[in-house]
Order: structure tokens, then sequence, then C-alpha cells
């Protein structure tokens, strides 16, 4: 955390009832650690208005394209915020992992899909698979927070969510700290297409955290590409490694 201060902000009257309960179960800024006033969301407004925000321009070619479209069904895809480990902006994802605040996810997912919704981005996609994690590891963090990504991207676009047509077999070793080669080699034979029927001629929008190398990403997109010849695939991240 850093030592950011943030400035005095004026906000409507929030009423009786709101103002006892922020100050019994306040809300802190996910990145600077300032406590929240009842009109901010997640982030205060000056560590929102600071977000390292990646745009997206239909007519190029951005990073996390260029780090999947060897994949002969990838589309498109995109990330909402440039992640670096120096940046208090990483502490978005330490919350979301690893603190158990996935609400965080849905929030920040909600922003980034709302603009990209409006420059068509989500055109032709037909349903949201999130990146799954296994059964053990998802029971004991509590929840998949790709998921919870998921659940913003839908409430932002309608599509439906397919939660189990993708299983992950096997838990790899941490990635954290593995060149881009090892990365790849821990990556594969990660997934399993449980129902390929319900993917059939689907174009579907996968949805992962962050993209490091892209190694787990390229792992599941070879599988679904393996099971399902005919399918579509785009990307939604929160963050794009850089």
């Amino acid at each position: 955390m850093n030592n950011h201060v943030c400035p005095d902000r004026h906000y409507r009257h929030p009423g009786i009832l709101k103002m006892m309960f922020e100050f019994l179960f306040p809300h802190y800024c996910k990145v600077c650690g300032c406590r929240l006033d009842p009109s901010e969301e997640e982030l205060c407004i000056t560590c929102f208005l600071g977000m390292p925000r990646l745009d997206y321009d239909m007519k190029s070619i951005n990073p996390a394209e260029r780090m999947l479209l060897t994949e002969r069904s990838m589309v498109r895809a995109a990330s909402v915020l440039q992640y670096s480990k120096e940046s208090d902006y990483r502490n978005i994802l330490f919350h979301l992992k690893y603190w158990h605040h996935p609400k965080v996810g849905q929030w920040l997912a909600r922003i980034g899909a709302t603009d990209l919704y409006e420059k068509g981005f989500f055109k032709g996609v037909d349903c949201i698979v999130p990146l799954p994690l296994t059964r053990r590891k998802e029971i004991k963090r509590g929840y998949n927070q790709c998921m919870h990504i998921a659940k913003g991207v839908r409430k932002v676009t309608g599509l439906p969510i397919l939660s189990d047509a993708v299983i992950r077999k096997v838990n790899s070793s941490k990635q954290a700290g593995l060149g881009k080669y090892q990365r790849w080699r821990n990556a594969q034979g990660l997934f399993e297409v449980a129902d390929a029927a319900v993917l059939q001629g689907k174009h579907i929008l996968i949805i992962d955290d962050v993209i490091t190398t892209g190694a787990t990403l390229l792992s599941m997109i070879d599988t679904v590409e393996a099971a399902v010849p005919d399918i579509k695939v785009s990307v939604f991240t929160l963050a794009l490694a850089q």
C-alpha cells in the first residue's frame, strides 16, 4: 500500500440508515486503502480516475490479441487495465483472488464491458465461459474469481454463462516467477471439454483475470478447438501484464 491520501470529497446526504451502516461497516479503496464515501464503490474517486485503463480499438490489433492470435479460432481479445507488479493497482487483483473481495471483479468487469459494448466488442458472441479452477482450489478459495468477472460482463451484455462446459482437470504448480516457456509447459493438459455439444458452432467469450504470457488461456483455447472444430473464441480479462 502507498501513503496516498485522497482529498476531501463532497456528496449528497446518503440517509441516516446508510450512514449508520457505513460507520459500522466501513469500506476502503482497493488501491490506496483510504476510507470510501458512501457515494463511491470499490475505489476512491482519485484512484478510479487514475486507473491505467487500456483502450480498445476494433480497427487494430491490441497487445492482448497479439498474444493469442496464433489460435485459429481467435476473433478478438481485450483487457481493462494494464498490470504492473510495481503499481498499487495490483491490489485490485490481490483483493479479487486472495483477500476475499470477489465483488471488485464484478464491478471492474462491468466498467470494462460497458466501454467494450459500445465499441461492438461483444458482437456475435453467444455465451460466456469463465476459465475454471479445479474443484479443490475453488473450495479452498471459496469461489472462482473468473465467475465473478463473468457475472459483471453478463450484467452488461445479458449473455448466458456456461460454467460447466469446460473443466480443469489437474492442479498446475504456481505460474508466478516462471519464464514464458516454463509457463507454457506448466499449462499443458490442464483442461477438458465436459460438454462439446453445448459449444458446437458457438462464439464463446473466455474470461480470465490477468494475461501474463497467455500460456493458461492458450491451453484452454487449444482444448476447446480440439473438441469443437467449428468454435470461435474471444477473450476478456481484467488485466494485461506488459
